[in-house]
């Protein structure tokens, strides 16, 4: 001992000096703190407001996503469970119930093991790490270490220990941008702080000496395991403190000791859902509440979001643009990126996708070609391979020794997953022993698409996306694009003509029609997508086979001015100008602008305005913000009834019979654009009204016969499949309005039925304007010519030939 003495006088010396030093500098300061009492700037530590996320949440009041700078939940004391105090007080601070501020041992154990060259801990108390974290800057010196102290024993002066403990979790950082111990357990866990046991309450206290130690294993840092073995040999020792002061018994110890550290955050095994919709939410917050209040207030934004709803709307969309791209066949331009090409291992490389992607059928997955004949291309997919047969790419109508080469990377359907196949590769663990996956071919499409889903009676956003894939592209085609509407304008034009004389049974002329306009010093002749006349049609056949003509001369006889009006009356703020191409829907119009014109038809009348946000509030509950139903009557209740029963037939006869077998009251309405570069379906039931646009981001013919039957309707079909599944009860009609009488006629002629007549029809209309003569044989014969060889579920739908 005396030599050890000898050989170290001089550190030993420098240590005492140090120590007897910042003894004197305490006493000092203890003084002048009981002289002088709290500074200004810590008087009330309750007014110091933590950086706190905002949080949104569903229509169910389950939280979705956060928005922050600093990730932090606040909680409270009675939220934190013994094993994390435990832990604390067993790692950071043993003396922190008894001492008033300063840790004197651990500050001595420090000093002496920083003076011999050992990590011996920190020496800092939990106060005075919390002291550090509020007031003082992070450089190391003297006299910030004179300062914690002093502050330390200001704070221990005026709070309770149950206090200094609550502001010291909900304060520290914990890795990437996630502060606090409740936002922690969230991120790694994947549960709330007050759920988490003795193992888990031990990792989170190992971090707060290196916080991004385990947040770097998450980002596939290249020392992963050299990091998780110091991650564990520090929650181990942790543990075995707690043992030693009695928190936990032997048993325990060693079982917590033995459990797995996470290798992913828990937020990777949740998929992206609403991505396009909570943007939108955000840029509301942020254009009025301004990027403090969002980033750092803590608010509770209630959205009108249903989980369900958007799950099904993605991936409705998403499958109909990859079926309308596959239609344009394989591209092969800017074509695939080769492995083998850039010098790569194809055998043991990780493609990113891979950590995110889940083992289940239908998920599309990127994977790398490592054989390919004429008949089949094996496929390696993280550690498992697949096998892609020819018949299962048969949609490019290429040879698959033309599509790909080894070392390729493309993207691949799992059709089959067999049982027992894993993803978690496990050391004894070898391809080829796992069994292979059954593999489609699929490709990124270029085309685009937007869905939205609005509640009839409140006008809350039920589901949003405004594009393919959000990652690849925030514009929202749901809102911030205004596309030319085609035939969805027409239920307007309608609905005007029904106010204004018109009736179901109106007959006029589908011929050739031209206009001239002063305007623009020009003749408009508006022609049908199947370029040909029908001659006589009635009301009800003009709207379910969306001729335009038949639109064009409406608009001629009403004016072009008042259905300017009649656009605004339904909520279009968009830019229509009095022209006659507005009959066939010329003038851009957002979807969400038409799926709220829409909501007036199952409404009977009542347009209801779209609104995301149902409620905020700030973090101590007080309300910022409250929205509620705007709804407006626009329309005759009579005739909105009767315009809701016309577009019944138009799912039921017309354009839109792919949705004519869902089990609900659906109407709805197709629209196609020149060339069809957009094609739109507008579909409602009694609860819900759903709109769909698909085109490409720059307008381009998306190819012959992409109308809105093939391109959109199925994607309103797909969704409301799903929709009408999970309701609990049936949807069976709207109510009619006492004005509204039901009338036997000839759908042909549009005149009363009568024994000789061969299409009998029980039509809706608005008492007094029904039709008093009669069908006769002989006028049924000359109409019938009109309709040979014209199936009622054609799928032509419509275009506008404009000159305008």
């Amino acid at each position: 001992m005396k030599d050890f003495i000898k050989r170290n006088m001089r550190p030993i010396l420098f240590a005492a000096s140090v120590l007897l030093t910042i003894l004197l500098g305490i006493v000092a300061g203890i003084i002048l703190v009981f002289q002088k009492g709290f500074p200004q700037q810590i008087k009330n530590l309750e007014d110091i407001k933590p950086v706190v996320m905002t949080t949104v949440f569903d229509r169910h009041g389950e939280p979705v996503r956060d928005f922050a700078i600093e990730k932090r939940l606040i909680v409270r004391r009675t939220d934190l469970p013994d094993v994390l105090i435990h832990s604390l007080v067993a790692s950071e601070d043993r003396q922190f119930y008894s001492h008033w501020g300063i840790n004197f041992k651990g500050t001595l154990r420090a000093i002496v093991g920083r003076v011999f060259g050992r990590d011996w801990g920190g020496g800092s108390s939990i106060t005075q790490q919390l002291a550090r974290g509020l007031f003082l800057t992070p450089r190391v010196s003297i006299k910030r270490k004179f300062n914690e102290m002093l502050l330390a024993i200001q704070i221990e002066k005026n709070y309770t220990k149950e206090q200094i403990i609550t502001y010291y979790v909900n304060k520290i950082f914990l890795g990437g941008s996630v502060y606090g111990v409740e936002a922690a357990a969230r991120y790694y866990f994947g549960k709330s702080v007050s759920e988490i046991n003795v193992q888990e309450a031990a990792l989170l206290t190992a971090l707060i000496p290196s916080p991004n130690l385990l947040f770097n294993v998450f980002r596939n840092a290249k020392d992963k395991e050299e990091r998780l073995a110091h991650l564990r040999n520090r929650r181990n020792r942790i543990l075995q403190r707690m043992r030693e002061m009695g928190f936990i018994d032997k048993v325990a110890c060693e079982n917590a000791m033995d459990a797995e550290i996470p290798t992913k955050p828990h937020e990777s095994d949740a998929e992206s859902l609403g991505d396009y919709f909570l943007e939108e939410t955000r840029r509301y917050l942020e254009s009025k509440y301004g990027d403090n209040l969002l980033y750092k207030g803590g608010l509770k934004v209630y959205t009108s979001l249903d989980r369900n709803m958007q799950a099904w709307a993605e991936y409705a969309l998403r499958e109909g643009l990859r079926e309308l791209d596959k239609r344009r066949g394989w591209r092969t331009k800017p074509g695939l990126v080769n492995l083998l090409e850039k010098g790569e291992d194809i055998a043991s490389i990780r493609l990113p996708e891979w950590r995110r992607m889940k083992l289940r059928t239908g998920e599309i997955a990127p994977g790398i070609v490592t054989a390919v004949t004429r008949r089949a291309a094996k496929v390696r997919i993280n550690h498992l391979e697949g096998k892609l047969e020819a018949s299962d790419a048969a949609w490019t109508k290429l040879p698959l020794t033309r599509i790909l080469k080894k070392g390729d990377v493309a993207l691949f359907r799992l059709l089959e997953v067999p049982e027992g196949a894993r993803l978690e590769e496990k050391e004894d663990q070898r391809a080829e022993n796992q069994p292979e996956l059954r593999l489609g071919l699929e490709q990124e499409p270029e085309v685009q698409g937007a869905i939205m889903v609005v509640d009839n009676e409140t006008g809350q956003v039920r589901a949003m996306v405004g594009g393919y894939d959000f990652s690849k592209s925030e514009f929202n085609n749901a809102t911030q694009a205004g596309r030319q509407t085609g035939s969805t304008f027409k239920p307007i034009i309608y609905t005007a003509a029904l106010e204004n004389g018109y009736t179901p049974a109106t007959v006029i002329v589908d011929e050739p029609f031209s206009y001239y306009d002063p305007k623009i010093d020009e003749i408009w002749e508006p022609r049908n997508i199947t370029l040909d006349f029908l001659g006589p049609l009635t009301l009800r056949r003009a709207l379910q086979k969306s001729r335009n003509v038949i639109s064009a001369k409406l608009v001629e006889q009403l004016t072009p001015a008042r259905i300017v009006d009649y656009g605004r009356r339904f909520g279009i703020t968009s830019n229509l100008q009095p022209f006659m191409s507005i009959s066939l829907g010329s003038f851009g119009v957002s979807l969400e602008e038409m799926v709220a014109a829409f909501t007036v038809f199952p409404n009977l009348g009542t347009r209801v305005t779209p609104y995301l946000i149902r409620e905020i509030r700030d973090p101590n509950g007080h309300i910022v913000e409250e929205n509620f139903p705007n709804r407006k009557l626009v329309a005759d209740r009579d005739t909105a009834y009767v315009m809701n029963y016309l577009l019944q037939g138009v799912v039921q006869m017309g354009s839109g019979w792919r949705a004519r077998h869902l089990e609900a009251p659906i109407g709805g309405k197709t629209g196609t654009t020149n060339d069809n570069t957009d094609a739109w379906f507008i579909g409602f039931s009694p609860s819900i009204t759903v709109g769909v646009w698909v085109g490409y981001s720059i307008p381009r013919s998306m190819g012959e016969g992409e109308t809105g039957s093939r391109a959109a309707a199925p994607v309103f079909v797909h969704f409301m499949e799903k929709y009408l599944e999970a309701r609990p009860e049936k949807e069976t009609s709207y109510p009619k309005p006492p004005g509204v009488v039901f009338v036997k006629i000839d759908g042909f002629t549009g005149k009363l039925w009568t024994p000789e007549c061969l299409h009998p029809l029980n039509e809706a209309f608005i008492n007094g304007t029904e039709p008093t003569e009669f069908c006769r044989p002989e006028e049924h014969m000359r109409f019938q010519g009109y309709y040979d060889n014209i199936p009622d579920t054609e799928e032509a739908a419509e275009t506008g030939a404009v000159n305008q």
